[in-house]
């Protein structure tokens, strides 16, 4: 590759990077089982010369490729430091990253590994590495084919390896019934929003973690006494906020225990 080529890949990778985040609309608005396939691919689509240009820095780059993706990860971090801190109410600053934590986690990253470069593992590790030390936060990864598949699960990550753990069937009573609630009502309300954007940050990595733990069954059993089966409960008996209180503390409990 010629110094001119290398130049205008590298200009188009480090402004892209940017944009792939800040210039994405609303993630929430699209993240729902019949829109997010299309918005998906609009938004691969947009940015797919961004990451080509990352694949050919990180190929012929002369310097070593550690080198290129923390240039990477630190302009994303730095750039959107200051995007947050132009924004005076720090409840207005904590929205605005939870939005960028959903983008970085059903579109950036599922569009950087859809292309299955050399450098789609590694600059994803690196960049949720170094965000979640920059901002305290839990954004996890995953793949366009994970996420996708969630939704024809809906409760999806958590709740299905759970009870794929006990031998349910995918249209089992409980994932039906639990499907059905998140959909009716949890995704009804500005609480149950905030939810399920957290959930989908986080429950990737923690099924991954828990995956790789000693005993996953157990885990999983504990998850389902614990959590899944109270809730179970508590829909059947009419009681929906008192199980999102009780879904909420199981989103947060795994947080502590696997995002830590």
């Amino acid at each position: 590759m010629d110094i001119v080529a290398y130049g205008e890949y590298y200009n188009i990778a480090m402004q892209g990077i940017e944009d792939m985040l800040f210039e994405a609309e609303n993630p929430l608005a699209s993240f729902k089982k019949s829109l997010y396939p299309e918005a998906f691919q609009t938004y691969l689509r947009r940015y797919i010369n961004v990451i080509d240009a990352i694949e050919q820095v990180y190929l012929k780059s002369e310097t070593p490729d550690e080198e290129w993706l923390d240039k990477l990860a630190d302009r994303l971090i730095e750039q959107a430091s200051v995007q947050l801190e132009r924004i005076p109410k720090k409840g207005k600053r904590n929205e605005q990253l939870i939005n960028y934590n959903m983008i970085l986690a059903v579109y950036t990253f599922p569009a950087i590994l859809e292309q299955k470069g050399q450098s789609a593992e590694p600059l994803t590790d690196r960049i949720v590495e170094k965000w979640n030390t920059a901002f305290q936060t839990t954004v996890g990864k995953a793949n366009y084919e994970k996420i996708e598949a969630g939704f024809h699960r809906k409760l999806c990550y958590i709740t299905t390896a759970v009870c794929e753990s006990q031998g349910k069937a995918d249209n089992c009573y409980e994932l039906e019934l639990l499907r059905n609630y998140r959909d009716q009502y949890l995704l009804s309300t500005p609480e149950g929003e905030a939810l399920v954007e957290e959930y989908y940050n986080i429950a990737p990595t923690i099924v991954s973690r828990i995956g790789r733990s000693e005993a996953p069954a157990q885990v999983y059993e504990e998850i389902w006494q614990k959590y899944l089966s109270p809730c179970v409960k508590l829909i059947e008996a009419g009681k929906e906020e008192a199980c999102r209180e009780r879904y909420m503390a199981m989103v947060y409990d795994l947080k502590g225990r696997y995002m830590a």
